[in-house]
Formats: C-alpha cells, structure tokens, sequence
C-alpha cells in the first residue's frame, strides 16, 4: 500500500532523515580510512568511479549525474587527469567538448580501492548474512530511486524542465 506524501507522521521523517545523515557521516569517515593516495582525494575518487560506469561522456554530463557544478566538477577532473587516472580526447561530434575516460592505471587504483573497501566491510560487518545483506541494499536502493524521482519532480516543478540526477552515458556514438 502506498501513502500519500502527506500520511507520513512527522517522527517517521524525521527518524529517516537522521538515519541518512548519521549514514552519511559514518561512510565519510569509512571512505576516509581508504585515503590510501593523498593526491587523490576521496571526492575525487568518487568522480572517478562514477566516471568509469558511464564513460564515455563529457565533464558537464558527469557533473550532472553527480549533482555537483562544473566548477567543482573541473577541479576534479584537473586532480584526476594530473595524476594520470583520467584522459579525455576532442569529441568527435562536437568540436567544443572533449570525452572522457578513465585510463589503465585508474582502473587499477579503481580496483585495489574497491578490493580495500570490500575487506573492510568484512571486518566491520561479520554477523550479518547475505539474506540481510541483500535485504538492506535493496531497501538502500529503492530508497534513493524514489528520493532521486522525487528531486526531479520538484525540479521541474520549480525549473520548469527536467534536470536528471541520475543521467547517461554521453554520446555512445563517439567511441573513436
């Protein structure tokens, strides 16, 4: 059975969202104990990663997915690329953009990232089963689809336009 928006008690909302903001500190300190490479920082690890599920695609697209400006999402690049992890390469559609992708040597950083990462939620979580395990990321899941609809809802609503949150890869014809 689904609630309308306005059937959720005050307490439940506010219960979830201290829920999400104690998550959301606890994985900050989490993500910081694999700063294994001080020349990349966490942020930037995160656009990396977020890089290499959608690559190609342009700096503008991937800012957008990630909900941050371009800006912001430069610096990232600039560190990225500084440290070998990222290239990017004219477009060859648009002469004024350039494609990104992640190198070889940022796959690796990649992987033995997500190989530190995956031992330490070993180490942090060895009660629970799969059956839980599976159960929470589904929920985690679903929550953020339903958060991210509602963002976009409420944006056109104020923008007029959508503007996606979640986005997709840019420009899949410009492989060359």
């Amino acid at each position: 059975m689904v609630k309308s928006p306005d059937s959720h008690s005050d307490s439940e909302l506010k219960s979830l969202l201290d829920e999400l903001a104690r998550s959301s500190r606890i994985l900050r300190v989490f993500s910081h104990m694999d700063q294994t490479d001080p020349e990349v920082s966490n942020a930037s690890h995160h656009v990396l990663k977020t890089l290499k599920s959608r690559e190609p695609t342009h700096a503008a697209d991937l800012a957008q997915v990630l909900g941050i400006g371009t800006a912001a999402m430069s610096r990232h690049l600039a560190e990225l690329e500084q440290s070998g992890l990222v290239d990017r390469r004219p477009s060859q559609i648009d002469a004024r953009r350039h494609v990104l992708w992640v190198t070889e040597a940022g796959c690796e950083r990649l992987e033995f990232r997500d190989r530190l990462r995956l031992e330490r939620m070993r180490q942090v979580l060895p009660d629970w089963d799969s059956s839980r395990m599976a159960s929470v990321a589904h929920a985690l899941g679903e929550l953020n689809d339903t958060m991210i609809r509602g963002i976009q809802s409420q944006r056109t609503d104020q923008f007029g336009t959508e503007q996606s949150t979640t986005g997709n890869n840019a420009e899949n014809t410009d492989l060359g």
